[in-house]
């Protein structure tokens, strides 16, 4: 899996000081790759759902999307941008 185009989400959160971008991956999101995105945080998979939701949270950052979807949120208080290499990563693309 590889992200190939990395763009700043529509969804307004600036004011509160985090950013948010929206990773959009060059396969569809497997369960597999969602359980090891749950090593960056707490795991929450609704794995029960007609197409399972996902989120992983920490303090200063968010993950989530649905599983199948060719994108995820990453969600980021400003100055934790760390984090898209750490997603990155896990997802077996090097960077």
């Amino acid at each position: 899996m590889r992200v190939i185009e990395v763009r700043e989400s529509l969804e307004p959160c600036e004011e509160a000081g985090w950013a948010a971008y929206d990773m959009i991956l060059d396969t569809e999101m497997d369960r597999e790759t969602i359980v090891k995105l749950g090593e960056l945080g707490t795991l929450t998979y609704l794995g029960m759902l007609r197409q399972p939701f996902y989120r992983v949270e920490q303090p200063h950052y968010m993950l989530r999307g649905l599983e199948g979807a060719k994108h995820l949120r990453v969600s980021m208080l400003r100055g934790e941008e760390e984090i898209m290499d750490a997603v990155r990563k896990l997802i077996g693309e090097e960077g």
